[in-house]
């Protein structure tokens, strides 16, 4: 599997600028890799509009599944970055302008797959 990481230099900077940093990507990374190696999740998308500041992270139990679960980055306003967690059937489950508590509802989502 190759994993390239793409960055576009006005979107990083206004993402950065508004909040959302690389550990927390690291962080939906490594939970994706957790429930990878147990095989709740098999596939992940990563999705990027520049345009909007919207950045999504989909989470598949196979390649040929709709999302199972949607974590959605959006830029609120110059300095503030807005957390959604989507859930399929169920629509929008969390949100909240701090990353930890979608984060970690998401993880619980998860766990009980």
């Amino acid at each position: 599997m190759v994993f390239d990481l793409t960055t576009h230099p006005d979107f990083q900077k206004k993402v950065l600028q508004a909040g959302f940093s690389n550990a927390q990507f690291k962080k939906l990374d490594a939970l994706f890799l957790r429930a990878a190696s147990q095989k709740i999740i098999v596939h992940r998308t990563v999705d990027c509009d520049f345009d909007e500041g919207v950045a999504t992270f989909c989470y598949h139990k196979s390649l040929y599944h709709p999302a199972l679960f949607k974590f959605i980055i959006r830029r609120a306003s110059p300095n503030a970055v807005m957390y959604e967690l989507w859930k399929a059937g169920k629509g929008r489950i969390a949100k909240s302008g701090l990353f930890e508590r979608v984060f970690s509802r998401l993880e619980t989502e998860i766990e009980q797959c």
